[in-house]
C-alpha cells in the first residue's frame, strides 16, 4: 500500500536514508491513514541516536523533547516532527514507566513494546508498510487487540486499560475478547495511575462518537478501583448503557457531556461520584457543569415564562442557560419549550429588558441620595430589580426614583 507523506516527512526521512540510517513514520498516523483520515501529527522512528540525529538536522532548529527516551523535534519553518530512536524498555515494576529505556538498532524490538497492533506499524516509501503483528488485519476486522500478551502489556502500563477503551470509542471497534479479559483481571491495576493521566483518556473517550463505551469502565470495575463508582447491579448498568447513547446527541463539549453522564448517573440511582468532582478538571469547568446540571434538576422547563426566565439570568451567565436549554432538549426532546424560551430570550435581548443591577437606571449613589445607607441600599436595589423583572417598563430613572420613595 501507499501513504502519502507531506513534503517535510518526506526530507526527514530522506536525510535519514542519506545518512546511512533508517527512518519510519510510526504509530497513530500509520494507522489514520490505513483508515483513511487525515493524520494532525506525523511521528518518526530510526535507528540513528539523538545525538546522530541533531547532527543530520544541525542545519535546523532541534530540541530535546524527551533526550532520555530518545526524541529530538526537528523545527522546519513552523512545524514540529518528533523523531525518536528504536528503543527497548527495562522492567516495569510500578505499572507506569520502565526502570530503563535502552536504544536498539532493531525497528521490530521497538514495534513489539508498543500497546496496540493498530498502533504497531511503520510506513515509509522505500520498504512500504512494515506490520509484523497484524495491525492492518485488525483494522479491516475492526478490532482493539494487544501487541502480544495483554496481561504483560497492562502491567507495563496499567493506562493502557483505559486507551483501550478510547481507541474502541475513537474508531468504533470492538475490544478483542482477550484483551477485554485481560482488562477485567488486571483492573486493580489502574489504582497506580495519576488522575491526570486518567482524565485525559477519559475525556478522549466521553468527546467521542462512541461515548457510551463509557460503560466499559464500569463494567470491568476500573472506576472501582478509583474509588469513583462501586455499582454490582448489572441491569442498573445495562439501563445507564441505554440511556447515555444520548451523549452522542450532545454538543462536543466536556461540560455539556459530563452533566448528561452525572445527570442520569444520579436519575438511575447508580452509586457512582461525580467525574466533574473526581477527576481533574479546572475550577471553571467544575462550577459550569455544577451550575447547569442545578437547573437540570431543579428546573421545569415547561413552566418557565419571562420572568422566570430572567430571574435564571441574574444568576447564571446567558452562555450557561443556554448550554442548559441545549441539553434538556436532548434529555427530553422537548422542541416545543425549547422554541418557547429562545423566543423569550430574543424578546428580552431585542427589548434590552434588564435583569441585573448593574443594567438598573439608578445606583448605588442614587439611593443613598435618597435617605438610605449601608445595607439598606443593596435592599432598595434588590427590591427595586425584582419590580423591573416583573415590568420592564419602570426601568427609567425618574420612575424608579418615585418607587424609591414610595417605599
Amino acid at each position: 500500500m501507499k501513504i502519502n507523506l507531506p513534503p517535510k516527512v518526506k526530507y526527514i526521512i530522506n536525510k535519514i536514508y542519506e545518512n546511512n540510517y533508517e527512518a519510519y513514520i510510526v504509530g497513530g498516523c500509520v494507522r489514520d491513514a490505513i483508515l483513511g483520515f487525515e493524520p494532525h501529527d506525523y511521528d518518526i522512528t530510526t535507528s540513528a541516536t539523538p545525538k546522530t540525529i541533531k547532527e543530520i538536522f544541525k542545519d535546523f532548529k532541534c530540541i530535546d523533547t524527551g533526550i532520555e527516551h530518545g526524541t529530538v523535534s526537528v523545527v522546519m519553518d513552523k512545524d514540529i516532527y518528533e523523531i525518536t530512536t528504536y528503543r527497548i524498555e527495562g522492567e516495569y515494576k510500578d505499572h507506569r514507566r520502565p526502570e530503563s529505556v535502552d536504544f536498539t538498532s532493531r525497528l521490530e524490538e521497538d514495534l513489539k513494546r508498543r500497546d496496540f497492533t493498530v498502533n504497531a506499524m511503520a510506513y515509509n516509501e522505500n520498504e512500504g508498510l512494515i506490520d509484523l503483528f497484524g495491525g492492518k488485519v485488525d483494522i479491516e476486522n475492526k478490532v482493539i487487540k494487544t501487541v502480544g500478551n495483554p496481561y504483560d502489556r497492562f502491567n507495563e502500563d496499567g493506562l493502557r486499560m483505559i486507551r483501550a477503551i478510547r481507541f474502541s470509542s475513537k474508531l468504533d471497534f470492538k475490544i478483542e475478547n482477550d484483551t477485554l479479559l485481560a482488562i477485567y483481571d488486571n483492573a486493580r491495576i489502574i489504582k497506580n495511575i495519576s488522575l491526570e493521566r486518567i482524565t485525559d483518556e477519559f475525556n478522549k473517550i466521553i468527546l467521542s462518537n462512541k461515548a457510551e463505551n463509557i460503560i466499559y469502565l464500569f463494567k470491568t470495575k476500573l472506576l472501582n478501583y478509583l474509588n469513583i463508582s462501586s455499582e454490582e447491579d448489572y441491569s442498573k448498568l445495562e439501563k445507564l448503557y441505554e440511556k447515555i447513547n444520548i451523549l452522542n446527541k450532545t454538543d462536543k463539549t466536556l461540560v455539556n457531556r459530563l452533566v448528561v453522564l452525572d445527570y442520569f448517573i444520579e436519575s438511575l440511582n447508580i452509586k457512582c461520584k461525580s467525574f466533574c468532582e473526581e477527576l481533574v478538571y479546572s475550577k471553571k469547568i467544575v462550577k459550569n457543569h455544577n451550575l447547569i446540571l442545578s437547573l437540570i434538576k431543579e428546573t421545569n422547563i415547561e413552566d418557565l415564562n419571562k420572568v422566570k426566565v430572567k430571574k435564571i439570568l441574574n444568576k447564571v451567565d446567558k452562555s450557561l442557560f443556554k448550554e442548559y436549554l441545549d441539553i434538556n432538549k436532548v434529555i427530553y426532546g422537548d422542541e416545543k419549550n425549547f422554541e418557547k424560551i429562545i423566543y423569550i430570550l430574543k424578546e428580552i435581548e431585542e427589548n434590552n429588558e434588564c435583569y441585573t443591577i448593574k443594567n438598573l437606571k439608578i445606583d448605588g449613589k442614587d439611593i443613598m441620595a435618597l435617605g438610605h445607607k449601608n445595607k439598606a441600599v443593596g435592599q432598595v436595589l434588590n427590591y427595586i430589580l425584582e419590580e423591573v423583572i416583573n415590568n420592564p417598563s419602570l426601568n427609567d430613572k425618574d420612575l424608579l426614583i418615585k418607587k424609591i420613595k414610595e417605599i
